[in-house]
């Protein structure tokens, strides 16, 4: 159920990323990751609001630690089962955790 709704819930981040990174936001993120971060919360609702938080901060941490800002664009432009398999270490990963690995410590 988890791996499913985090197909699905990616799909819909990577389709709205390049909308998303046009808008301005606050968090303890830099401008891009905030871009995103926000992007992601608009499609994360499903979770709850605290919930959306905590998994949109998470997978914007890591996958900015992974990629440059025109990396994630590029992937963005690849076919979905591309785009999945290129972030899934974020997504699997921020399912099961509140904080990105680079939060804690």
């Amino acid at each position: 159920m988890i791996l499913n709704f985090s197909k699905i819930f990616l799909i819909f981040i990577i389709c709205f990323l390049a909308i998303f990174f046009k808008l301005e936001t606050s968090l303890a993120l830099n401008d891009d990751q905030s871009e995103m971060y926000q992007g992601c919360v608009e499609n994360a609702k499903l979770l709850g609001e605290e919930r959306a938080k905590q998994y949109c901060r998470c997978i914007t941490i890591m996958i900015t630690e992974k990629y440059t800002i025109d990396e994630i664009e590029s992937i963005g432009l690849m076919e979905q089962e591309i785009q999945l398999e290129k972030f899934s270490f974020a997504t699997s990963y921020c399912n099961l955790n509140a904080n990105a690995p680079s939060d804690k410590g």
